[in-house]
Parts: structure tokens; sequence; C-alpha cells
């Protein structure tokens, strides 16, 4: 029986379940190129995550807000009195942050309306911020749109990077990887988080035409993307995913893009 994705070479980006996502692409029949673009590492040593707990400890913070499971599973796993944190409001951005304070056996006083800067902002705009210190829960760069939101409601924020991405394969198969799709040798590329996309892109620009890449990705390579966030980066950079499932997790982006090759083979 042909399945939906037998003969399509998909590759996949993703580094912290790369062979779960490889095996639900092969039970519909692809064939995988598995490339992992960034991967997360802990500020010097964990250093970020002490700063934060020792904020939490030395400071009235009012509002914590968590934007990643994997900031937050990095933080607690340098906590020794997790109450400190209890002491605050605790606010998770989307469902990967409320699952990851959950196993640590935290609360979750917000979850924000999306799981996205705006969607944080538009929650805590319900919130009396005037005179409040909210803590920030970044991964490796600052947010300044979500500083400035809070700043002009009154509150003082403090963005405090408990990780970094860093590059997760080697620079000769992403370089592999580029080439594949300007040679047409990949029929369909999944992006499972926003922050693979301006390294992506970055990297290939400088390797290959920027206008032959995306005209590749638009025209010749289905893009399929896990969320709302990574979408827009995509968007940003010059390309329109074709593929992104309902729910932002490797599940439904696998069956929506086994549905997207069912319904073009007709």
């Amino acid at each position: 029986m042909l399945r939906p994705l037998d003969g399509i070479r998909v590759a996949i980006t993703e580094h912290r379940y790369p062979e779960q996502l490889a095996q639900l692409l092969e039970r519909l029949g692809a064939d995988v190129f598995s490339c992992p673009l960034l991967k997360e590492t802990p500020i010097e040593d964990s250093s970020g995550a002490r700063r934060f707990i020792s904020l939490c400890d030395s400071t009235a913070i009012d509002y914590i807000v968590f934007y990643t499971g994997v900031g937050v599973d990095i933080l607690f796993r340098s906590v020794t009195r997790p109450e400190i944190i209890a002491n605050s409001r605790i606010v998770a951005r989307g469902p990967k942050a409320v699952n990851a304070l959950k196993r640590a056996g935290m609360r979750v006083d917000v979850v924000a309306d999306a799981a996205t800067t705006d969607g944080i902002i538009k929650t805590l705009s319900r919130e009396n911020l005037k005179g409040k210190t909210v803590l920030v829960q970044l991964y490796g760069q600052d947010n300044p749109e979500l500083s400035t939101a809070l700043q002009k409601r009154g509150a003082t924020v403090i963005g405090v990077s408990i990780y970094s991405y860093t590059q997760a394969s080697d620079t000769q198969s992403i370089h592999d990887l580029v080439n594949r799709i300007v040679d047409r040798k990949v029929d369909a590329i999944t992006f499972t988080s926003a922050t693979q996309v301006p390294f992506f892109f970055s990297t290939a620009d400088a390797l290959v035409d920027p206008a032959a890449l995306r005209k590749r990705l638009k025209k010749d390579v289905i893009v399929a993307s896990v969320g709302e966030v990574t979408s827009r980066a995509l968007r940003d950079a010059g390309v329109e995913p074709h593929v992104v499932p309902s729910e932002a997790k490797m599940g439904p982006l696998v069956k929506a893009l086994g549905e997207f090759f069912e319904r073009r083979a007709r």
C-alpha cells in the first residue's frame, strides 16, 4: 500500500528529538536527511541560572515570565530552594513552559493568550503592572519588544538568559543541506523552532544566491513549520510556509505534511 510520503525526501532541522521526528516521517515512507541546526547551551556553566535564582532571592520579583520549557528545565537543575521562585506570580508563554513547570512541581498562575511575545503582552495588559518588577527568562538575546511594552505599563523589567543557541551540526553537514535544496535533492524541509530560521538563512545566504534559495523554497521545496513564531520567522526571511499544523507538535506536523503530499498526488 502506498504511503503518503513514499519517495519524498524530507530534510529535518530538529536537534532535540531528531530520531523521533525521523521515525514518524519514515513510517509514512519519507527518506529523511537529518541536519540539526542549533542546540541549547547553558550560559557559562549555569551562571545564567545562578543569577536568575539570586535575583529571586535578593529582589522583590512580582512576576516571572518563562519563555521556554528548556529554560525551565535548565533552571530547576540549579535550584535548591524552589520556594524562592514560588513567591512570585508565574507566567508561562506556552504549553512547553507549562509542562516543564509542572514537571518541576511548580504552579502556573498565568498562561499567555498565545505562545508569542504579543500573547504575553496582551495577557499582562490585564494585570496592574505599575511599580511591579518582572523577571523574564530569555534565551541568548534580549527581547526589547516585551521590555518596552511592560515598561510603558509601569513595570521594571529584568531579563536573564538561562541558555543560548550554538551550532549543532558540523559546518559541512549544514553546507550539504543547503546544496541539497538548491540542487533539488530535497522535496520538503521542516522547521521546528523560530531560532533555526535566521541561523539557516544567514548561513545559506553566505553560500548560495539568496534569491535562488528562496525561489527553491517557494516553488520546489515544501516548507513545513511548527507554530506561529516559527512561521513568522520564515515570513520575515522571505519564505511563506506551505504546511503549518493546527497544533504545534511533531506528530501533527508529520500528519499535515503527509496530507499535503496526498492532496498533491491526487
